[in-house]
């Protein structure tokens, strides 16, 4: 009938022990761990770029026309599209302020909810070239 060698080949099975597969699942948690909060930081990080991008390009616009005119435009001549960049505004708010009979400016991003920029906050640029925060890496 059958032999030893026999029974111990069809007793034999193949696959992975629930061992294994747990060993598994904990080393891919254990690097999911490590590598989600890297992305984040770097995801806030690249939208507070995008932000300042936007930012330096409606300052180089209203020094444009400061070189024109010798005084910044009023807040309402101010194109849309360069107050609220379309890349830009699901993360950030930007503002314009312009005061002293039009001679100063500040330029204001705010992140929004879905920003979540624990690290930098709120971002001004003034007509100076002055930028805060001044929190190493907040701004490039």
């Amino acid at each position: 009938m059958y032999t030893n060698r026999q029974i111990i080949h069809h007793s034999k099975q193949s696959g992975f022990t629930l061992i294994e597969l747990m060993v598994t699942v904990a080393i891919i948690a254990i690097l999911a761990a490590i590598a989600l909060p890297s992305y984040t930081k770097y995801i806030v990080a690249s939208h507070r770029t995008e932000a300042q991008s936007a930012m330096l390009s409606l300052a180089q616009y209203l020094e444009s026309k400061y070189n024109a005119s010798f005084s910044y435009p009023a807040e309402a001549s101010i194109p849309a599209s360069l107050k609220n960049p379309s890349n830009v505004s699901a993360y950030y708010t930007i503002s314009v302020s312009i005061a002293n009979a039009s001679q100063t400016y500040t330029i204001t991003a705010t992140p929004t909810s879905a920003q979540n920029d624990s690290m930098c906050g709120t971002l001004t640029l003034k007509e100076d070239g002055t930028k805060t925060p001044t929190t190493s890496g907040c701004w490039k």
